[in-house]
């Protein structure tokens, strides 16, 4: 390993717990945020940043999807009478989670590449 990289579990579990703090305070660039926190700490090559920040994405993806799928069959009851015929489709929506989890792996993923594109320039 060379100096100019870090830990990938280390710079993983950083991007995860940045993404989950700026999903509080900016929700709508924290995957960015987060990746390119762990492609930053990554460092080493381009495809090494993208797939910290897109671990670190799947892994706050997984996080929420485990989430949205424990609450689900609390609402379950709640909605049927709401949606009427339309109850039938009620298990489509465990395809929500999955869903955000690519996004945010993706987007995480950039990030990934636009910190490690930072850490080469300012790296010395």
């Amino acid at each position: 390993m060379s100096s100019k990289q870090g830990s990938l579990v280390g710079a993983v579990l950083l991007g995860f717990i940045a993404n989950v703090a700026f999903g509080f305070i900016v929700p709508a660039v924290n995957e960015l945020i987060g990746g390119a926190l762990a492609g930053y700490i990554a460092g080493g090559t381009l495809a090494r940043g993208a797939l910290a920040g897109f671990l670190a994405g799947i892994l706050g993806g997984l996080i929420l999807s485990l989430i949205i799928l424990a609450l689900l069959p609390l609402f379950m009851p709640i909605l049927a009478p709401i949606l009427g015929p339309f109850t039938g489709l009620l298990p489509l929506t465990a395809l929500i989670p999955i869903i955000f989890s690519l996004k945010g792996a993706l987007l995480s993923a950039i990030g990934g590449v636009i910190g490690n594109l930072i850490a080469a320039y300012t790296k010395k």
